[in-house]
């Protein structure tokens, strides 16, 4: 009897004081992600029977048609192990997933295409920060790469992962390169990572002038720096900024260094970053910051939020590309004060009728 009254009275207060030492912004996501599943052995059950039974299956995709919400409920309850705040999201994380379900992202399929917004970059009347396209093509084996000048890039239009970087195209494996971007052409984007806006967009393969590096004194990357600025109804908040990305790590795999700054002041942010055992350089102050700002607030109006990517070297600007759903709107890199800090900007629309 003694025995149960004390377990009744110590337990919960014994679970609470546990969740909260796991949550602190000390350990790691996997280790996070074990304790989780530890405190919610119902929810780690659902994540298998996910994992092994529904995702990347038939159904699977027939679910992100057609009930877009209870797949990104199952989804969100496998990685995190929790159920989707839909009544109250707070975070950047939950409001970029909120707005992908219950708002219309007609816009986002066609900004998104890395094709088709060049059109809209072009409107904004931006035309000068654009790579030079040279073509665009529906099957990779139907590139014309003798018309193709000795460097450039090739990328799909409806995906992440897949640009390939030719630096010289005498030494191209021609062969190699149009299997690769096959590959990808074949696969519908948008369905394993749950972006229902991807999924509508036509795959196909560009080939676009190659933006080169920026190295200046006292840094490098093995790529050009790309700032990845979010904007709040239309104003900048932040540069997340990557560099040394590599084509092993794709798009953004473990050799790419994510970097935040603050946009105005140009003051590195690593206190609200996630990532374990990072070394990060020191990223100079681009030239034309100021610019820059201007460019993507005006291409993010009127969106609650956007990602606005842009590439500056030696002051010269050129447009990256639109994203509406970073990380598929489960971006681990940030610190959960930064999540919250970042979403309580967000002002969320009114959900679609």
């Amino acid at each position: 009897m003694v025995v149960s009254f004390f377990f009744f009275i110590f337990a919960p207060k014994c679970y609470y004081c546990y969740f909260k030492v796991v949550e602190m912004e000390l350990f790691s996501y996997k280790f996070k992600m074990r304790a989780r599943s530890f405190l919610h052995p119902i929810r780690s059950l659902k994540a298998l029977y996910f994992i092994h039974y529904v995702e990347n299956t038939d159904k699977w995709k027939e679910l992100v048609d057609t009930n877009p919400k209870k797949a990104f409920e199952m989804k969100w309850n496998r990685f995190y192990r929790r159920k989707f705040p839909w009544k109250n999201p707070r975070t950047l994380n939950e409001k970029v997933t909120w707005m992908a379900v219950m708002t219309d992202t007609s816009k986002w399929t066609e900004y998104t295409d890395k094709y088709e917004v060049r059109k809209h970059i072009e409107d904004l009347g931006f035309k000068d920060i654009l790579t030079d396209c040279y073509g665009v093509w529906d099957r990779a084996e139907d590139i014309d790469f003798e018309k193709l000048p000795e460097k450039f890039v090739l990328k799909c239009t409806h995906d992440c992962g897949s640009t390939v970087i030719i630096r010289d195209k005498s030494k191209m494996n021609k062969k190699e390169v149009i299997d690769f971007l096959q590959r990808h052409l074949d696969v519908r984007y948008g369905y394993a990572s749950c972006e229902p806006h991807y999924t509508l967009i036509k795959p196909r393969v560009m080939a676009e002038s190659l933006i080169e590096m920026d190295d200046s004194e006292g840094f490098s990357s093995m790529t050009a720096v790309d700032h990845k600025i979010r904007c709040i109804d239309g104003k900048a908040q932040y540069d997340f900024v990557c560099y040394d990305r590599s084509l092993e790590s794709g798009s953004g795999g473990s050799k790419t260094v994510y970097d935040l700054y603050d946009i105005h002041t140009w003051q590195p942010m690593h206190q609200y970053l996630a990532d374990p055992g990072v070394v990060y350089k020191n990223v100079p102050r681009p030239e034309k910051l100021e610019e820059m700002i201007r460019i993507a607030e005006k291409i993010s109006q009127g969106f609650p939020q956007v990602r606005v990517d842009l590439y500056n070297v030696h002051g010269k600007i050129y447009f990256g590309e639109m994203t509406f759903t970073a990380f598929s709107g489960m971006n681990n890199h940030f610190t959960n004060e930064f999540h919250r800090m970042i979403g309580d900007r967000i002002h969320l629309p009114e959900p679609k009728k």
